[in-house]
């Protein structure tokens, strides 16, 4: 959102390099993905910091927003699944197996299987040990 001279006029934030609010765009439960990797619920704390540009000041900029948790995966990301008494952790690079995002999203929202967690690949990539280091 740009904003307005109004909003200009009574902008709390630091002005400089302003990208513009996401106040108006983001709704409390939604969920925001990051351009650094972290996933979080937005609540009603950080629905008023969020307007005060407090989350791209301490994650980065906002990529994405939904109500679906499983509208931010991405590949590469590590899911944990729960599917009937079975929990597996998914974690696909492109081309390297059959099941692909698209088909493991649909059965999340299908409640063929349950989604316990994800680790997004950037948090992954960042904090990993690489062995042979």
């Amino acid at each position: 959102m740009k904003c307005t001279d109004k909003e200009w006029q009574h902008c709390r934030v630091e002005k400089m390099g302003c990208k513009g609010c996401y106040y108006d765009e983001i709704e409390i439960n939604e969920f925001v993905r990051t351009k650094s990797g972290h996933i979080f619920k937005v609540d009603n704390e950080k629905k008023v910091l969020q307007g005060l540009k407090f989350l791209d000041a301490f994650y980065g900029e906002i990529i994405k927003h939904s109500t679906n948790i499983t509208d931010l995966i991405q590949e590469g990301d590590i899911l944990e699944i729960k599917e009937g008494n079975d929990i597996c952790y998914l974690g696909l690079e492109k081309g390297t197996i059959t099941v692909n995002y698209n088909d493991i999203k649909e059965d999340i929202k299908n409640k063929k299987c349950e989604l316990l967690s994800i680790l997004t690949k950037e948090q992954y990539q960042k904090n990993c040990f690489k062995v042979g280091d």
